[in-house]
């Protein structure tokens, strides 16, 4: 197993070398994903608003629930065009310095290929992850002032199952940082094997790598599964705390549930991202390496 903080170190590294070079393309964008995201937050809140509106004949909360859900859309939309052009042109310049550097280094080319395919990875994780962890944030964070508002027990049973989900993330990260190194050590291999193009070899090699991906996925449905078991204790529990409280309005309680899964999901979306950055912390080793 390699030395786990240097590994850590190189991933840093070479996000923070993103970061300082085209940081304000990166944060312009990131303010465009904040302003959606404080959209998306309050349409449930709307949809309550609205329900409980119909329900007594008035019509003002249905406006109001439809001028957000439009804002929503065309933020949503502006977003990521932008997103695609930016992220685009940022791996074009940073895969073309990377095989420069490694080329003039003296790197073998089956290493250089592999590792401009997968610096990629790091372009994607500003790209997708980063707002994919924005956004679970928005919904961790947003999820609980919002059910505090509605009912101050539902976030104490949201609370509860941080607990679980970080020993479990825990536990699959160390899985998949060491399957991640030895994926990755496979795949710069590649190139060496299908010169060669010896059956048994080849065969061999593919097949190593479908061990890898079958484990990684393998433990990424497991901790999901278990996570899963939690989640279902916390919806029957916030089913029989919410729904028998009295006065409880119809639009209140779709409201705070709604509340409820996006705290649910925003927990759902750790696994992978736990995988991501395994997989960046080995990749960043490997592109920060000396040659050989």
């Amino acid at each position: 197993m390699r030395d786990t903080p240097a590994v850590a170190r190189h991933a840093q590294n070479e996000l923070r070398l993103l970061l300082q070079r085209y940081r304000w393309r990166i944060l312009f964008t990131y303010a465009l994903f904040n302003v959606e995201n404080l959209l998306r937050m309050a349409q449930p809140l709307l949809l309550g608003w609205a329900i409980n509106g119909l329900l007594r004949g008035a019509y003002s909360g249905l406006g109001l629930f439809a001028a957000g859900h439009v804002a929503h859309l065309l933020m949503r939309s502006l977003r990521q065009m932008y997103d695609t052009r930016t992220f685009t042109r940022i791996y074009a310049e940073r895969a073309g310095q990377l095989v420069l550097v490694q080329r003039s280094s003296g790197v073998a080319v089956s290493q250089v290929a592999a590792r401009s395919t997968l610096s990629r990875e790091f372009v994607d994780f500003f790209e997708r992850h980063i707002p994919l962890i924005i956004r679970s944030l928005y919904s961790i964070v947003g999820a609980l002032v919002m059910l505090f508002y509605f009912d101050w027990m539902l976030v104490l049973l949201c609370i509860g199952l941080i607990i679980p989900s970080s020993v479990l993330n825990f536990v699959y990260g160390q899985r998949t940082l060491r399957l991640s190194s030895l994926l990755h050590d496979d795949l710069e291999r590649e190139v060496h094997v299908l010169d060669r193009a010896k059956a048994d070899e080849v065969q061999n090699h593919y097949g190593r790598i479908s061990r890898w991906r079958v484990k990684l996925s393998d433990w990424e449905a497991f901790t999901t599964g278990v996570m899963e078991l939690f989640v279902l204790a916390l919806m029957a529990g916030g089913l029989i705390r919410y729904c028998t409280l009295p006065g409880i309005a119809a639009g209140d309680i779709f409201a705070a549930f709604r509340y409820i899964l996006l705290f649910i999901m925003a927990l759902d979306s750790v696994p992978m991202l736990v995988q991501q950055f395994s997989r960046l912390r080995d990749i960043g080793r490997r592109i920060q390496s000396e040659p050989g």
